[in-house]
């Protein structure tokens, strides 16, 4: 079972964005310590200080319970340093889950898509010396490549690397405003405040477990 998860701070204020990428540090723990792979689509660095959207793509047995708590808006209570006389405290982003196909190469031609396989290299132990299990994919017609190499599956690699170049086309589609905006960017400008389903405090961010 995969996802695609998105942290999105929609049209919100520079705060917002400061508040994007701690959340990704937050949920990336998360995940893994639930036992779920969870690997960047978008290209960011941890050491970003803010971001407007980030999405991962998440795996594992465990994702329904891990869905259910974070779907929903997050609130961060945070005294602005990047306007420290603004009066407002309270921030608030949109965490959204979008199911993954896994026939999701269907959505190209397979003669734009090159598939190429290598050995994986970094952390996986003896298994990464002995399998070509890394994969390289290149979109012929626009010439973008896309790597994975963190699952040990080399078709669980292959799908990754699918939604790395979906991601990368998506940017290509907002980049020349194209009249139709895949689902993904559209969600990225909804945004509810109130109601959170979880809330966080300071920097770096701490839950509040009884903040509703």
């Amino acid at each position: 079972m995969t996802c695609i998860l998105q942290i999105s701070s929609g049209q919100g204020p520079a705060e917002c964005q400061r508040f994007v990428p701690l959340l990704a540090q937050i949920i990336e723990h998360e995940a893994r310590t639930a036992g779920l792979s969870c690997h960047p689509l978008t290209e960011y660095s941890p050491k970003d200080e803010s971001c407007a959207s980030l999405r991962f793509a998440v795996a594992g047995t465990e994702l329904p319970d891990f869905r259910q708590g974070w779907e929903g808006t997050i609130q961060w209570i945070w005294k602005s340093t990047i306007r420290p006389n603004w009066p407002r405290k309270n921030w608030f982003v949109k965490v959204s889950f979008f199911d993954f196909r896994s026939d999701a190469a269907q959505r190209f031609r397979p003669t734009d898509l090159r598939f190429e396989t290598c050995r994986a290299s970094g952390p996986g132990g003896q298994h990464v010396n002995t399998t070509d299990s890394a994969v390289r994919l290149t979109h012929l017609p626009t010439g973008i490549v896309c790597t994975a190499s963190e699952e040990r599956s080399q078709q669980r690699n292959r799908e990754l690397a699918l939604l790395r170049l979906q991601e990368r086309l998506n940017l290509v589609v907002e980049q020349q405003h194209a009249d139709q905006n895949r689902e993904l960017w559209i969600d990225h400008y909804r945004l509810e405040r109130g109601n959170p389903i979880r809330v966080f405090k300071g920097l770096p961010p701490v839950e509040m477990k009884n903040e509703k």
